[in-house]
């Protein structure tokens, strides 16, 4: 959805019915609203239309104001095992986007089913900041791109490194921050903002907690006469690491990995500055 919205001026997300993805695919593990709801999270989503059709035909895109279909280099086949998009596909109305590699639903479902831990990543600071490897260089770009305004294009979402510079059940905890992503910065009167957690397998659940944040903070901002053509508040997200998750939970907790969580976060419109990609058990 990033790489869409980077060819056009606003990006409109048609998102298939339960029962449409039954007939042709299989049964999804989100229902609809789940969906919906994601697809409204994102930053770089326009709009969003529930009940698309499987085969996306010219009438529904063109009813939209839409000029072009975007999709992965993967294909995508209807029940038949015809191509989905083969209408506009044939009316050159289609553009192809490379599959983001290391994004893999599969990947979760094996760490879930084999109890694994290679996917945790001790220190992310290190990782991004000294190795030099295709991973590591990869893996900071992802974070840069996905720290973008609305537009895809622009930056948008500060991020900061943080880890603790007193020792652990001191009286009180000191942290050190590093500016690592330089973004917007909060505009004069706003409500700073903060929450915290793991924020594995980023679904809707954790989208309602973030808007419910939201609608409290605008309830308030209502209340005191707030006026100006911005938002009232702006959100700091803390994430734990993936060894404090681990240490608290047990098993192979987190699913995700902390870059891997950071990047739901970051492409969450709520959040509006992305705090402590390296947080080790804040509030302890």
């Amino acid at each position: 959805m990033l790489q869409a919205r980077q060819l056009g001026h606003s990006l409109h997300v048609g998102i298939h019915s339960d029962e449409e993805i039954l007939a042709n695919k299989g049964p999804p593990v989100m229902n609809l609203a789940e969906r919906v709801a994601a697809a409204d999270a994102c930053r770089w989503v326009t709009q969003s239309i529930p009940h698309a059709p499987y085969v996306t035909d010219l009438g529904w895109i063109s009813h939209y104001g839409c000029r072009y279909v975007v999709h992965g280099d993967d294909i995508t086949s209807d029940a038949g095992g015809e191509d989905c998009y083969r209408f506009v596909k044939q009316a050159n109305r289609f553009k192809v986007v490379k599959r983001t590699p290391g994004i893999s639903t599969t990947d979760l479902v094996g760490r879930m089913l084999l109890g694994s831990r290679e996917h945790f990543i001790p220190s992310l600071r290190d990782v991004i900041r000294g190795e030099k490897t295709a991973d590591a260089l990869a893996m900071r770009e992802r974070m840069t791109s996905y720290a973008s305004d609305a537009s895809g294009l622009a930056p948008g979402v500060n991020v900061y490194m943080c880890s603790p510079s007193s020792a652990a059940g001191s009286a009180s905890r000191e942290y050190s921050f590093e500016s690592f992503i330089a973004g917007t910065a909060p505009q004069p009167g706003q409500r700073i903002v903060y929450v915290d957690g793991g924020f594995d397998l980023f679904c809707s659940g954790h989208i309602s907690f973030l808007l419910s944040v939201v609608r409290l903070e605008e309830k308030r901002a209502k209340a005191s006469g707030w006026s100006h053509d911005y938002n009232p508040y702006h959100v700091v997200a803390g994430i734990h690491d993936d060894l404090a998750i681990n240490a608290a939970k047990g098993e192979n907790y987190p699913i995700m990995n902390i870059c891997e969580r950071g990047l739901c976060l970051l492409q969450c419109k709520v959040c509006l500055i992305f705090s402590g990609y390296h947080v080790y058990l804040i509030g302890s």
